[in-house]
């Protein structure tokens, strides 16, 4: 089994629930929620828990505070199987905290808390460990800013020299920023980015515009994740739609997150992209099925 390694943000979730609307000074004063669930999140602790989930050899490398919201991350991952010796615990930082407003349809809402994700940076990485996989996936692009773009951009490259399989994804965060996406598509054999967040930075272009264009920065594949609308691959010249696959939707968050773990295990298993990209689709399907990015999915998608 291939070992994956995922870089990116962990975050502490709080998940409210239903939300049909948030308090509004003078008018709403009070909404009440249903039920409130703390767990681990963010765009790589999502992923890394779901190839847990899945069986996969994975390891997480991020910063967190040293405090109950750090040990719930790596505590909670370490239980699912996580490798959290990469997880850098920092006294001087918090860690970052969300709440999510999940509403009656299953979408979500943020309510974000920046902290550790704010500072790490290449110091916090030992990149020998780092690179010592047969996959790295750069998660959470536009959330790092001490790693996003250049010094991003030369672990991919180095990754890639190395004979690792390299993966980029985004997540809005404190962008989104197309000079940092451009500066790190180029060293990634595939990138995995939502089709909305893609249209802030490329207006005027539709999915296999902005393809061709992700490939022609240097980008060896993409997948544009489009939601319910399924999903584009885009492999050297030939591109191909992949449909989502049916499920009940109950929470939205980490969907994104899991179509990647999915797609990751079954590149490791030596699937073609698109073949890849349903498999990513049957693992999304799972996550809409609970609650939260990284708990564990739905029996039947497992």
């Amino acid at each position: 089994m291939a070992r994956v390694h995922c870089l990116g943000v962990a975050v502490v979730d709080a998940l409210s629930g239903p939300l049909a609307e948030y308090p509004r000074p003078g008018k709403v004063a009070q909404v009440v929620t249903e039920r409130v669930r703390f767990m681990p999140g963010g765009g790589a602790v999502n992923t890394a828990a779901t190839l847990a989930h899945l069986g996969v050899e994975v390891a997480l490398f991020t910063k967190v505070g040293n405090g109950a919201n750090g040990a719930l991350i790596t505590d909670t991952l370490s239980s699912y199987g996580v490798d959290v010796s990469g997880v850098c615990v920092s006294s001087a930082d918090t860690t970052p905290f969300t709440f999510v407003g999940i509403h009656p349809n299953g979408e979500r809402t943020f309510i974000h808390t920046p902290g550790a994700n704010r500072t790490f940076a290449l110091a916090d990485i030992n990149e020998r460990r780092l690179l010592d996989c047969e996959f790295l996936l750069y998660q959470d692009l536009w959330v790092l800013p001490g790693l996003d773009g250049a010094p991003g951009a030369g672990l991919l490259a180095r990754a890639r020299s190395s004979g690792v399989v390299t993966l980029l994804d985004e997540c809005w965060g404190l962008g989104p920023r197309r000079d940092l996406f451009e500066q790190m598509a180029p060293h990634a054999d595939w990138v995995l980015p939502s089709y909305d967040d893609m249209r802030v930075i490329y207006p005027g272009l539709d999915e296999h515009m902005m393809a061709e264009r992700l490939v022609t920065l240097g980008a060896r594949g993409v997948v544009l994740k489009m939601g319910a609308a399924g999903c584009l691959v885009r492999a050297g010249t030939k591109s191909a739609r992949v449909p989502a696959e049916k499920t009940t939707v109950v929470d939205t968050t980490g969907a994104g997150d899991s179509f990647d773990a999915g797609f990751i295990l079954a590149l490791a298993d030596g699937a073609e992209p698109v073949a890849a990209a349903r498999r990513g689709a049957a693992v999304a399907a799972g996550r809409l099925a609970v609650v939260g990015g990284s708990t564990p999915l739905a029996p039947e998608r497992t």
